[in-house]
């Protein structure tokens, strides 16, 4: 298990706000945006905000953490960081989000507009239960419960493969 504390950005977060963390992902070519999910299910970013990707609807860089309200209560099991940047996860009810760069159509919206906060991922999926989540800086990909790894746009089958997520337990 890796302790969040390690990683700069978190620097700036109080000891208490620390020790509410359950979950977190630190993304960016330098390390230096974040994403964490709170014992309670609350939604947090902060950092610089290249494309949107922080999800909080402006293009504004933050040091203090912005809660993401949609996303709160939600259960996130399966977070990914494309370079792009864009960000996905997957809910344990199975749902989809995503947001941030768009010029690959990579967050499966059907547009090439930027999300400037996380939506639900209906193309190809509502039939399928989201397990896991996975991107790269020009795609985006999930994996459902009965083992199909599908694009978030467009719906194919692959052979299953080990993939790295970068959630992390705390």
């Amino acid at each position: 298990m890796m302790e969040v504390g390690k990683w700069p950005i978190f620097t700036l977060l109080s000891p208490q706000e620390m020790a509410t963390i359950k979950k977190a992902c630190v993304f960016g070519t330098s390390a230096n945006e974040a994403i964490y999910i709170t014992h309670s299910d609350e939604v947090f970013v902060f950092g610089l905000n290249c494309s949107n990707c922080l999800g909080t609807g402006d293009n504004q860089s933050t040091i203090v953490p912005k809660k993401l309200e949609n996303l709160c209560g939600k259960r996130i099991c399966s977070l990914s960081y494309g370079s792009g940047p864009h960000v996905i996860l997957s809910t344990e009810d199975g749902e989809v989000y995503a947001w941030g760069h768009n010029g690959y159509s990579q967050l499966g919206n059907g547009t090439t507009n930027q999300g400037v906060t996380p939506i639900q991922i209906s193309t190809n999926l509502l039939v399928k239960k989201i397990t896991e989540v996975a991107c790269g800086s020009h795609h985006s990909l999930a994996l459902s419960s009965d083992g199909d790894v599908s694009s978030v746009f467009q719906l194919f089958r692959f052979l299953l493969l080990k993939m790295y997520f970068c959630l992390v337990n705390v």
